[in-house]
């Protein structure tokens, strides 16, 4: 996978989540280390880190590239998304769609 580059005055909302990035260790009440974060982004100035690999890629494509590879197969739609299961969401408003 090719190093995402980030995108300048970057404003989306986290709506109330909070990552850890890796300088930020997140510990619990009890002092020791919480899940094993192992997944870093490493785009410059983020460094955020995550449990699953899939959530990197999902913070990536979401926050950081803005691609958009699932495309609606729905003739004279042009709407695309960074996830499969928003294309499934999507795909309701075409109800009787048989692609």
């Amino acid at each position: 996978m090719p190093t995402p580059v980030p995108v300048p005055n970057l404003t989306k909302k986290s709506r109330g989540r909070r990552v850890p990035t890796n300088v930020d260790q997140e510990i619990k009440y009890t002092g020791e280390k919480s899940t094993a974060r192992t997944h870093t982004c490493v785009v410059p100035g983020c460094g955020k880190c995550f449990a699953r690999g899939e959530h990197l890629k999902r913070h990536i494509r979401s926050i950081h590239t803005h691609e958009k590879p699932h495309q609606c197969p729905f003739p004279g739609c042009d709407k695309s998304f960074s996830r499969h299961d928003n294309l499934g969401q999507h795909m309701r408003v075409h109800r009787n769609y048989r692609g």
